[in-house]
């Protein structure tokens, strides 16, 4: 056959089977204008340059974005070949050889995926510019324009490279399908799946039991350390029974209605066997749109309550604008204060212009709480750590704006992750009287379990540092500056820790620094806003999964309802019964996975919760209305892809 007479056919093959082509092309298309996007962006130079842990993050994307393209990609590919089995045996039994037919799916899929790499390139810029906005807009970043984003040629040869590898591997995959079979195997390969499935028992108890494995941690496995250690397994232990029990828990209930003589109703006879007969073959793609749809509920929320978490806490970040910071281990706290004061004070011309100063000592170290007291951490104990940040009662003071005296064996407590203790907090061979505070646990640690600690005085700060082995005391000076313009005060900064790193590094010192609000919050700006972006992409990924696999379905059974609904006819059934069967059978496979899903979303909320507390989010209400705003939208969507998909599944049977 010449190519010119394979190319004929193959474009007749394209017009006449466009309604398989075009989801596979549209589906294909988005994940590789996401995959372009984030190859652009890694190799951005704007980004590149401003931002150092955003090209982490998003190479973590590509790599996500690669995986499941090849995944989305081969499962279309393999439904499109599926359906066009008994085109290919008739190719056989007309005379053409299986390379002719290899020739004619190659171009096929040549000509397809010339479509899908031009939507990935064209698309992918002309996206990519709005994502690069958006992307800015989540860092606060208000420097970016569109003209930082530039037309990325190392993204085109990444893209280009991904499309001839997915296209290689289809090639050689369908050409060893069509050598192995014979035009009869193919004949018979369309309509693979049907028949009654069996009731496979042992199979469903062992699904049965890995769900209990996966809610079960979810639900009762406490502490932070053990959350991160089971988490994986709590998820892979629910996918797998999510598939086993699709697989035989509905087809054992099924069969229970069906000898139920008291259900099995004449009205219920068309559902239950149409269901019964539909599970063996769309019981896989069921569980999967379950798992996909959690996926996304998830991925959003979770990024979303991370973002949401970081603007509700704005400001409390630092307690001032500016932080000086450092050890005093071979220097007395007092000489170690003073420099520190000296230091601020030597960055402005005059010294009026410090303003809310006040100077703190503190320590953080790992401890383990057992009732109501506090003892050393040691290592390799099986034990749940837990933080300890102790500060002295001036410094206190001086950040609230209080004048708050204490006793002898008195302490003032705030307690983070509501680890109550009672009126007295035993630490060391010491009994203190508690005082409750609301906690000052700093940023980076608001996600762990532990006690923010004021004490008297030194010698109390002291007491505490032995009893717990702690680490050396650090003195910090916070402040506001008035009469400088931020920029010009940075600089001045920057000549500060200099200025540090000369003064200390002689007392034998290497930890100090010099930090800002403003710098820091722009930080975690970058870093939240990477999460959720990626969040975001990850959130599409799995959408464009589930839409994909939903409308795949709801075609497959659309070409195998079409025989079924003609035969009913024939029998004498009204176009209303057959109507009002296959629409509550559609239903309940439509909605089922979402129901599924959202039960997995719900159960998992309490170990999800316990993981973000690793990002500062403490707040739960935070969460759930993130979870519950994130679900509401996602059943609308997915209430629209069930009307559209509708409208194709009812033009294949009619």
């Amino acid at each position: 056959m010449s190519f010119s007479m394979a190319k004929k056919f193959a474009l007749q093959n394209l017009k006449a089977n466009r309604l398989l082509e075009i989801p596979f092309v549209l589906s294909s298309g988005v994940m590789l204008i996401l995959f372009n996007i984030t190859a652009s962006l890694v190799n951005n130079n704007y980004v590149r340059t401003r931002h150092q842990a955003l090209p982490t993050l998003i190479k973590f994307g590509i790599v996500i974005l690669a995986i499941f393209t090849f995944i989305f990609v081969q499962y279309a590919a393999a439904f499109w070949l599926k359906r066009r089995s008994k085109e290919f045996a008739l190719y056989g039994i007309l005379g053409l050889e299986k390379k002719h037919v290899g020739k004619i799916i190659s171009i096929e899929f040549l000509i397809l995926f010339a479509i899908i790499w031009f939507v990935g390139i064209v698309g992918g810029y002309i996206f990519g510019q709005l994502c690069f906005l958006f992307l800015n807009f989540l860092m606060k970043d208000v420097s970016g324009r569109l003209m930082d984003y530039h037309f990325s040629i190392s993204a085109l040869i990444d893209t280009t490279v991904l499309v001839v590898i997915l296209y290689l591997i289809i090639i050689i995959g369908s050409g060893l399908r069509i050598y192995m079979s014979t035009p009869m195997e193919l004949l018979q390969r369309t309509h693979k799946g049907e028949g009654e499935p069996k009731s496979r028992i042992i199979i469903m108890v062992v699904g049965f039991l890995l769900l209990v494995v996966g809610y079960g941690i979810a639900l009762f496995v406490g502490g932070l350390l053990s959350s991160i250690n089971y988490f994986f397994v709590a998820v892979l232990a629910t996918i797998l029974a999510t598939y086993l029990l699709y697989a035989t828990f509905t087809v054992f209930i099924l069969k229970a209605q069906r000898n139920n003589k008291s259900f099995y109703t004449p009205k219920r006879f068309l559902s239950v066997s149409g269901l019964l007969y539909r599970m063996k073959g769309n019981a896989i793609s069921l569980a999967s749109i379950s798992i996909l749809s959690a996926g996304v509920i998830i991925s959003l929320s979770t990024t979303i309550a991370i973002y949401s978490n970081y603007i509700k806490l704005g400001d409390s970040v630092m307690p001032r604008e500016y932080r000086i910071a450092a050890g005093s281990e071979n220097i007395s706290n007092e000489a170690m204060a003073k420099k520190l004061q000296s230091l601020v004070e030597s960055s402005v011309p005059d010294t009026s212009m410090i303003k809310d100063e006040y100077t703190t000592f503190d320590m953080t170290v790992a401890a383990v709480k057992t009732g109501n007291e506090i003892s050393k951490y040691q290592r390799g104990s099986k034990a749940n750590p837990i933080f300890v940040i102790a500060s002295d009662l001036e410094g206190y003071n001086g950040r609230t704006h209080q004048n708050i005296k204490l006793d002898e064996g008195e302490i003032l407590l705030g307690e983070n992750k509501n680890n109550k203790i009672s009126d007295i907090l035993k630490i060391g061979d010491r009994d203190f009287k508690v005082i409750k505070i609301d906690s000052i646990f700093p940023l980076e640690y608001s996600g762990v379990d532990g006690y923010s600690i004021v004490v008297k005085d030194m010698a109390t700060l002291e007491f505490v540092r032995k009893a717990l082995d702690g680490a050396d005391i650090n003195c910090s000076v916070y402040w506001d500056v008035d009469g400088v313009g931020d920029k010009e005060y940075e600089d001045t900064l920057v000549k500060l820790k200099d200025g540090i790193k000369n003064q200390l590094t002689g007392d034998g010192r290497s930890m100090y620094g010099v930090s800002s609000r403003s710098v820091m919050i722009s930080n975690q700006y970058e870093v939240n806003g990477g999460f959720l972006f990626l969040g975001v992409l990850i959130g599409i990924i799995f959408l464009t999964g589930t839409v994909l696999i939903t409308y795949y379905k709801r075609i497959s059974e659309g070409f195998e309802d079409r025989e079924k609904y003609q035969i009913m006819k024939k029998l004498g059934l009204s176009d209303d019964l057959i109507k009002k069967t296959t629409d509550s059978q559609i239903c309940l496979m439509f909605y089922g996975p979402l129901i599924v899903a959202a039960a997995h979303c719900i159960v998992a909320s309490k170990i999800i919760f316990r993981l973000l507390g690793l990002f500062g989010v403490s707040d739960a209400s935070l969460y759930m209305i993130c979870l519950g705003g994130v679900l509401f939208i996602f059943a609308l969507i997915y209430f629209v892809i069930f009307k559209l998909t509708s409208k194709v599944y009812t033009n294949i049977v009619r």
